[in-house]
Parts: structure tokens; C-alpha cells; sequence
């Protein structure tokens, strides 16, 4: 055990003390945002072979190609000759990166705005696109940059975000609480303080079942829909519809967590130290955004996102440049992108339309 997770737990231990039992939601923030030692406040990557985990920019560099390609066709089609593209939750940069490469000198002209809750990655963004034009902003900054015309990209972020955990037993829609004692964290369920979306969502929640969502995913599309005038969020996620999702054979819910590319369901274990996520509501995440003034355009799996994109073409030219030997390798890589026993059914795909 660390001196950073003895400290995490603390912290953690002294807020319920001081306040009571706390929703699941504020343990994750203070998890994975605590400003000092929350998981993603690290300094260390959290992604790709040293990290805990990968994310799809970080299989292949063909996946920022792809969407390039994509978001080139949308301005082309939609007349634009200035593209403005808002990455939430970019990480290292990986994807803003390969966009840039591979944006074609006869395309509009580009700009880049990466929003980004730690201050070290921060740093890091910064002095990774010093000579590209790309600015980075931290989430409060977000509500003064001025409306654009573009793309907003959301990959692996709503998964991020603080969430809520309920269950139904006795009939009764309960919500998960930690309260800590002795033997450490422990959960509660407690009468659950609900309304609107997130209530019509619970009404088909299984007796003895758990589901999640995010008070912040609305408040998130509102932000994104009053900086996007015209153009289309793209979110990228792994999750499913209610349908999928809120059903008798998810018992547990889809609440994992990430160390060292291993997968665990104790989020109470080495708090600030592993990734905390879920599979998103992709219903919700609709619902919300309509509410918000966005119109639904498109749902798919990311494999047939990719795929209608032209990421075999891509990968079929660059491998017919290479050896034999370096070809088949990089099939196998970007193979993990679309196989439905890779990322390609997992994770999925929506595209919301603003003013197009």
C-alpha cells in the first residue's frame, strides 16, 4: 500500500465522518478527480502499454486517420471553410495528434481546442502542440470560448464522468452510498433522489439489479450544445441502449475498474490508483441531448463506424507498402479495432447533429 492510497482513504474516511455515507458518485470524483491524488491527477500514463488500460487512438494511428476522413467529409458536405474540433478528456493528445498528420492541405483549415481536467496533462498537451494550432482549456474555460462551426469529439469520456449507482430491491429503486468503518469502505443502499430521464430509466430496472448513470452527462450536452453552432458531437463510448443494458442478466451492472490491464469489480481497492467506469446509457445520453437541442443522427457499433469510413481501405493501402511480416502484424493490430473480440462490437458509436 502507498502513501498516496493511505492518504486517498483518509481523505475519503473524514468526508463521511464529518458528512455521513456518501453517493457513489462523490467517492469516484474523489477516486479519480481529487486535485493532488485523485487517479487521473497522475503523472505516470494511464494508457497504452504502460498504463492500465488502452484506448482505441492508442491501438492504431488508422483510427485517428479514420476520423479525420470523417470529419473532412462533414465539412465538406456542409460547406465549412474554416473546422473547429473540441476533443473532451483528450489524454496524452494521441488522437489530436494523428487528426493534425493527417489533415489534407487542400481540406478547410483547422483548429484544434482540447478540454482537459488535470493540470499536469494539461502541461503536457501544451508543450506536445506548441507549434500546432491547438489550444488547451481546462472544463470551467469551456463556457466563455466563443460558438464554432465543427466537430466535438467525446472518445471514452462520458464513461469518465462521476456516476450514480441504483438498485431495485424490494421492489423499491435504492441508491448505492459508502460509509466507512473499521474494516474500511462498505456500501449502503439508501432511498434514491431522482426525476426526469433518470427516473423513466430506473422504471424497467430488474428486481435485484444494478444500473449507472450520470448526473453530469446532461449538464455536459448542454455546455457542448451553447459552443457548437453548427456542426455534430461524435461520441465514442463502450455501452449499449437501455435495452441492452437495464436487463435481468446485467445483475451486477457494468461498473469495472482498470490497474495494470487487469479488470476487477472493487472499486474500493486502492482508491486513486485504477481507472472507475461503466458501460454508458446510450438512451439517456439521446434523451438528454434532444433535450439539449441536438438531433439524432446516427447509432452503430464502432466496427461498422470505422469500417463505412474507410478504415480497410486505409489499412489495405498501408499494408500493400510493407513486408509480409510487418503487414500481417499490423492487420492483428487494427484488427483489435473493429473484431467483435476487440473494441469493434464493445464499443459504440453516436452522432448528434446541431444546426446541419
Amino acid at each position: 500500500m502507498t502513501d498516496q492510497t493511505i492518504d486517498l482513504k483518509q481523505i475519503i474516511a473524514a468526508e463521511i465522518s464529518e458528512k455521513g455515507p456518501m453517493p457513489f458518485s462523490r467517492y469516484m470524483e474523489l477516486c479519480l478527480y481529487h486535485p493532488r491524488l485523485g487517479y487521473y491527477q497522475r503523472q505516470e500514463p494511464t494508457t497504452g502499454p504502460a498504463g492500465d488500460f488502452y484506448t482505441a487512438p492508442h491501438v492504431h494511428g488508422l483510427f485517428g486517420r479514420t476520423l479525420a476522413a470523417w470529419i473532412q467529409r462533414m465539412a465538406n458536405d456542409t460547406g465549412l471553410d474554416k473546422v473547429a474540433v473540441l476533443e473532451l478528456g483528450p489524454g496524452n493528445g494521441q488522437l489530436a495528434r494523428d487528426i493534425l498528420d493527417h489533415w489534407g492541405k487542400d481540406q478547410p483549415t483547422l483548429s484544434m481546442i482540447l478540454v482537459e481536467e488535470a493540470g499536469p496533462r494539461r502541461r503536457d498537451l501544451e508543450a506536445r502542440f506548441t507549434n500546432d494550432p491547438v489550444r488547451v482549456v481546462e472544463p470551467a474555460e469551456l463556457d466563455s470560448l466563443d460558438p464554432f462551426e465543427g466537430v466535438v469529439l467525446a472518445n471514452e469520456f462520458f464513461d469518465a464522468l462521476p456516476l450514480r449507482v441504483f438498485a431495485r430491491s424490494e421492489d423499491i429503486v435504492r441508491e448505492v452510498f459508502v460509509d466507512h468503518d473499521k474494516d474500511g469502505f462498505k456500501e449502503v443502499l439508501l432511498p434514491a433522489e431522482t426525476g426526469g430521464r433518470i427516473t423513466e430509466a430506473l422504471e424497467t430496472l430488474p428486481e435485484g439489479c444494478r444500473t449507472e448513470a450520470s448526473d453530469l452527462w446532461q449538464p455536459w450536452l448542454l455546455r457542448i450544445a451553447r459552443v457548437l453552432d453548427r456542426g455534430q458531437l461524435l461520441i465514442l463510448d463502450y455501452g449499449e441502449p437501455a435495452e441492452n443494458l437495464i436487463v435481468p442478466w446485467r445483475p451486477a451492472g457494468s461498473l469495472r475498474c482498470y490497474r495494470r490491464h487487469q479488470v476487477d469489480t472493487d472499486p474500493y481497492d486502492s482508491p486513486g490508483e485504477k481507472d472507475i467506469t461503466a458501460h454508458v446509457n446510450f438512451s439517456l445520453l439521446r434523451d438528454w441531448g434532444e433535450d439539449s437541442g441536438f438531433k439524432f443522427l446516427s447509432f452503430s457499433s464502432q466496427s461498422s463506424f470505422l469500417i463505412k469510413g474507410g478504415i480497410l481501405e486505409m489499412l489495405a493501402q498501408t499494408m500493400d507498402k510493407l513486408p509480409e511480416r510487418e503487414a500481417t502484424g499490423l492487420w492483428l493490430t487494427v484488427k483489435n479495432l473493429i473484431h467483435e473480440e476487440g473494441m469493434g462490437e464493445v464499443f459504440k458509436v453516436m452522432v448528434l447533429n446541431k444546426g446541419v
